[in-house]
């Protein structure tokens, strides 16, 4: 008599199979979902099922909600022409790379090298131009399904150019942010101009904000709190408290960091360390971090943390940005060596400030020139999120 625990299974093909042990859809689904990625991708070609267990939504969320609890990896786009082909998935735990080709997945006669990673949530990426006002594309590479964003009818040269793009949590949909100075502004002593969209939307929409000058950058704005947020210019005058503003992506609503510090010409980086957003200063071979401590209702404002000494005398050719925290004991920083007329080289380390020790990370494919967001690979279509928001 057979077994109870054993009914007819599927093949490839899809047909039913004697002797193969069924499981329920739900038990697959959790199976699956704690898979690599590219494992997931290489089971959908086992047979039928299997391929549309993980394409329907239940899996997707599953999935998504897994990814969300693990270690972020890196994904890089390199600054060389010859290796534009491609996006590098880094893993700084393994330290290796995966590549992935998304030249086709892009959609746009724009040249390679003019695109840059802005930002990523929830395993889709925005994609936009280094210094032009368009396009702006949302990009899934796991599944390589890209949809751009609605183009403005008039053409501009920016010298400034900072996108934000996360899920609203009050309205379940995807919403893209951008800061822009163009190059007419700049004469005419202008600030910044920012718009939004929500994935699925025909159009811009232009948004009011405070007279406050934005730090010239081509970085993403930061993600903390249900909020975007940019960097002030500092300033001489004594309205220059401000140092960061932001804006809440559910009200729609800016608002503005005060600091009472003065940076002068010292660089700093503004990102989220611990789960707080935070500005880490570089002063020649010193680290100190201010951190943002407030709420909405009452208020937000900048507080020091503390101070690292990092025991080497960074300066303009030779600096570090810090792109996470690892744990409590460690951080890693993107280091960059100006070397004359062939630009900069990058390369990645480990730091422990307690130690005063660096640990070079050996990745093998690791171009000497690149840029790079957080990105945690999922299976969320972006195209099914724009129709979800329309």
């Amino acid at each position: 008599m057979e077994n109870s625990r054993q009914r007819r299974g599927s093949n490839h093909n899809g047909k039913m199979q004697k002797g193969a042990i069924y499981l329920p859809p739900e038990i697959l689904c959790e199976i699956l979902s704690r898979l690599p990625v590219k494992y997931i991708l290489r089971c959908r070609s086992v047979c039928k099922e299997w391929c549309r267990l993980t394409l329907g939504p239940q899996f997707i969320n599953l999935q998504l909600s897994r990814v969300n609890h693990q270690l972020p990896q890196l994904i890089l786009k390199s600054d060389y022409k010859v290796d534009l082909q491609s996006l590098l998935l880094l893993d700084t735990e393994g330290c290796n790379i995966n590549k992935i080709p998304f030249k086709k997945m892009l959609n746009t006669s724009k040249r390679l090298n003019c695109l840059r990673l802005m930002c990523s949530c929830d395993g889709l990426l925005c994609i936009a131009a280094d210094y032009l006002i368009q396009p702006v594309i949302i990009l899934n590479p796991i599944t390589r399904e890209s949809v751009p964003l609605p183009s403005p009818k008039r053409r501009a040269y920016l010298v400034s150019h900072q996108i934000g793009f996360h899920l609203d949590p009050s309205s379940g949909k995807y919403k893209v942010v951008r800061e822009y100075r163009n190059m007419n502004s700049l004469n005419r002593d202008e600030g910044s101009s920012f718009e939004i969209i929500t994935l699925g939307d025909s159009s811009w929409r232009k948004l009011s904000a405070p007279p406050v000058p934005i730090e010239y950058s081509s970085d993403a704005a930061v993600y903390w709190n249900g909020a975007f947020h940019w960097k002030i210019q500092e300033r001489n005058d004594k309205s220059g408290d401000n140092c960061i503003l932001g804006f809440n992506i559910s009200d729609e609503k800016f608002y503005t960091i005060s600091c009472h510090v003065r940076f002068g010409s010292s660089e700093y980086d503004l990102l989220v360390l611990g789960g707080c957003l935070s500005l880490v200063e570089h002063d020649v071979h010193l680290m100190r971090i201010w951190k943002v401590t407030g709420t909405k209702d009452e208020g937000f404002s900048l507080s020091f943390h503390c101070t690292y000494d990092t025991c080497v005398r960074w300066n303009k050719y030779l600096h570090y940005s810090v792109i996470c925290q690892i744990n409590a004991d460690s951080f890693l920083l993107k280091v960059s060596r100006e070397d004359g007329e062939n630009g900069a080289s990058h390369w990645f380390v480990q730091f422990f400030p307690g130690k005063a020790l660096y640990s070079y990370l050996d990745i093998p494919g690791l171009p000497s020139r690149f840029r790079g967001v957080y990105f945690k690979p999922s299976f969320v279509s972006p195209k099914a999120a724009s129709l979800c928001s329309s």
